[in-house]
């Protein structure tokens, strides 16, 4: 039997982002999140169809770097995704039940998240193009593709910039 030790970050404690692996892992997981999220409400419009009535099946490949204030990119990944949207919610329906569960998600791709909760960061987005990418393979999947841009912040504080790119999945 092999004994399994994991670091925990030592930043976390003091609040700080110090770009350790398990920081860095949490961030590119936390924007993988946001960029389903912003995916998943673009969907209505990227197909013409009313997830109300027909929900809809989108696969896609997110391609997630982070810079620094200097642009030397600090990490990067690759997220497959498969996403079904049955309804989208006004923002007047969100309620507390649905942002407690999409902010204690506890695995993105089946890998555990790093040391910080994505509800640790916040993603400002400074770039949304989003276009339909056209029937892949599977009767009623779509997928989309384009970039979504932005800042991260950590503990109230500018960590690094992302840019998120999306395409359909091979």
């Amino acid at each position: 039997m092999a004994l399994v030790m994991t670091v925990p970050c030592r930043s976390y404690s003091d609040q700080e982002f110090d770009n350790c692996q398990a920081c860095l892992d949490a961030a590119l997981d936390a924007v993988a999140q946001a960029a389903i999220y912003v995916v998943g409400h673009a969907a209505p419009s990227l197909t013409s169809q009313n997830p109300v009535f027909n929900p809809i099946e989108m696969a896609y490949r997110l391609k997630v770097r982070l810079f620094d204030d200097a642009d030397r990119q600090l990490a990067e990944d690759e997220f497959d995704t498969d996403q079904t949207v049955a309804a989208v919610a006004a923002d007047d329906e969100w309620t507390t039940e649905a942002a407690d569960t999409a902010a204690n998600e506890d695995a993105l791709d089946g890998r555990p998240l790093g040391s910080m909760r994505l509800d640790d960061f916040q993603t400002l987005l400074d770039r949304i193009e989003l276009a339909p990418a056209g029937m892949l393979g599977a009767a009623g999947t779509t997928g989309a593709s384009g970039g979504i841009d932005g800042r991260l912040f950590g503990f109230e504080r500018p960590i690094c910039r992302f840019e998120v790119e999306v395409c359909p999945s091979r």
